[in-house]
């Protein structure tokens, strides 16, 4: 299978007050852990949401490749799993029925066992799969976020606290998954906690120049 590189070139990224996030950043990953860190402010979030497409940098261009071709969008959108604190589901429905919305939405059903087993993996079974998201706690909302962005399998994963708010077996189900998806593709995980990084191929530390 031919390899997904995610590959950054020259990122820049300023608002409209104060000096740039970042500047100058390059970054190249087919495989490993990608680690961001940096203080409050420093753009973590920001870079991942540029990484996954969500927000425009000011400068520089960010591709998802296949043996040094850009994915077309459609591709790239599947290729791609991102979750972060901000990341909002439908409230009304429940966590079963989010991530079967999802896979309709973009042309690939899978069957209700396959949905449950997925939900069971990120710790979330019985009762809970069929209670209304906006009826979970934090923790189960962000186990649910980690079941999103790995929906499609997607050989790209893109983190930004994915612990925060978990307990010690959270915790454990997203190193888990890290561990899974990084043995043959990328994850970029950013945090300000060390306990989310475990040897890292990659540290990128943001804000060391501000």
């Amino acid at each position: 299978m031919p390899i997904i590189s995610l590959v950054a070139e020259d990122l820049d990224k300023s608002f409209s007050a104060g000096p740039p996030l970042f500047s100058g950043l390059n970054l190249r990953v087919e495989r490993g852990l990608v680690a961001v860190t940096g203080r409050n402010g420093s753009g973590k979030t920001t870079l991942l949401k540029i990484l996954a497409g969500l927000l425009r940098p000011s400068g520089g261009r960010v591709v998802v490749e296949r043996a040094g071709s850009p994915l077309p969008p459609n591709e790239r959108r599947l290729a791609v799993g991102w979750a972060g604190p901000d990341l909002s589901l439908y409230g009304e429905l429940s966590a079963q029925e989010n991530l079967e919305f999802f896979r309709r939405a973009a042309g690939r059903p899978i069957g209700r066992e396959e949905i449950r087993r997925r939900l069971a993996a990120v710790g979330l079974a019985g009762e809970a799969i069929g209670r209304r998201v906006e009826e979970l706690s934090t923790g189960m909302r962000q186990r649910l976020r980690l079941a999103f962005a790995l929906l499609f399998d997607p050989p790209v994963l893109l983190l930004d606290e994915p612990a925060a708010s978990l307990d010690a077996e959270g915790r454990g189900v997203v190193q888990e998954a890290v561990r899974r998806v990084r043995g043959e593709g990328a994850v970029v995980l950013a945090s300000n906690d060390e306990r989310d990084f475990e040897r890292p191929e990659q540290v990128i530390e943001l804000g060391r120049n501000r």
